[in-house]
């Protein structure tokens, strides 16, 4: 366990076999470590079941006052997980309850990279997975990314019957076995779909030759509603409805014109952008 401290002006880096017995002050703000690592093991033990490994707390959890941190990684923030060393934790920015969400944020980092989903991963994903066990205890918000955007869908999946009713495990393995954003927003447009009584995997399934074109068209749609709330992703599932034909390139290619004019436009209606973008696909 490592500590990192600024002491008369000099950065300091200090190993310790054990920090429960341990108590510093940071920008006001105390830290009774015992109490830190107690709750860490807690919720270990609460949410996935399991005893908290002694190395993740003697060699993988570690502390850096405000100051150390920042040098550390040349930015203000709250933690950070790396795969060598662990997840690092910085104090003096909130309180002793607040930092409990953050040590169980970074433990999740490590223990989806232990599961073997974490390296391969997006950014986004990562994050997601993380945000995930810190919500169970208490929502933070976030105006930076990837945090952002990987709350933002997360929220949509926890809207979701087919997601949001699931126990914290199932949601942890169902969240963490996936790679990128991309398959992330396909999940969540499956889900949808359930819940709206299929009706786009009928569509699908009868209007594609094959399940390769069905999965390319599925990919498309994914991407193109990355950043699309639930309502949003409804009107793009109801304007392919309106295709009567074989789709293939054309839904394809409708679906890369709504994506490059939403990024053209951001502040034009979705409606009115859908009406563009599929007005020369119309069969």
């Amino acid at each position: 366990m490592r500590l990192g401290l600024v002491q008369r002006g000099t950065y300091k880096t200090t190993e310790f076999d054990d920090l429960t017995g341990y108590q510093l002050e940071v920008n006001g703000f105390s830290y009774n470590f015992g109490e830190i690592i107690a709750e860490a093991r807690q919720r270990v033990r609460f949410l996935w079941r399991i005893e908290c490994p002694p190395d993740l707390i003697s060699k993988r959890l570690h502390f850096s006052e405000e100051k150390f941190f920042n040098r550390m990684l040349k930015s203000s923030q709250y933690g950070i997980f790396n795969p060598h060393t662990g997840a690092h934790v910085c104090l003096g920015l909130v309180g002793q309850a607040e930092t409990h969400n953050l040590v169980i944020h970074e433990i999740a980092h490590e223990i989806h990279y232990r599961q073997g989903g974490y390296s391969g991963a997006d950014e986004t994903v990562q994050e997601a997975v993380a945000i995930l066990a810190e919500e169970e205890f208490g929502q933070r918000e976030f105006d930076y990314n990837p945090h952002f955007t990987s709350q933002q869908l997360l929220h949509l999946l926890n809207e979701l019957p087919g997601f949001g009713q699931l126990t914290f495990l199932e949601r942890w393995n169902n969240l963490s076995r996936i790679a990128t954003t991309q398959q992330l927003s396909g999940l969540i447009n499956q889900l949808l779909d359930d819940n709206e009584g299929g009706r786009l995997e009928r569509w699908l399934g009868q209007h594609c030759a094959n399940p390769d074109q069905k999965q390319h068209i599925l990919n498309e749609l994914a991407l193109t509603t990355q950043s699309y709330a639930l309502y949003n992703r409804g009107l793009v599932f109801k304007r392919i409805y309106d295709l009567n034909a074989n789709p293939g390139q054309p839904l394809t290619g409708a679906l890369r014109q709504l994506r490059e004019l939403d990024r053209r436009f951001p502040e034009q209606m979705l409606t009115n952008l859908l009406e563009q973008a599929f007005a020369r696909f119309t069969y």
